[in-house]
């Protein structure tokens, strides 16, 4: 289920950040694309480039597990407790 979330992520953030960069595109050719590449850089973009870190990114709980399979975990636990 997770797998499946994090590949249409990857999706609409691929078609978001080319839609971005098509209209950068046309703006350079037409005027009136400019506002639409505008409004597309302020949303559209940052959304694009989250969904990007959400699907490449390992989640929290892996990563915690991870570190408790790490022997020393519990020597660097005790000092940062202090």
């Amino acid at each position: 289920m997770i797998l499946i979330r994090k590949i249409i992520s990857l999706l609409i953030a691929t078609v978001l950040i080319s839609g971005t960069v098509y209209l950068g595109i046309q703006s350079g050719k037409d005027n009136r694309f400019v506002i639409w590449f505008g409004i597309a850089s302020a949303i559209a973009a940052p959304v694009g480039i989250g969904l990007f870190t959400y699907a490449f990114r390992g989640s929290d709980r892996e990563i915690i597990q991870q570190l408790a399979k790490v022997p020393e975990i519990e020597r660097l636990i005790e000092p940062a407790k202090t």
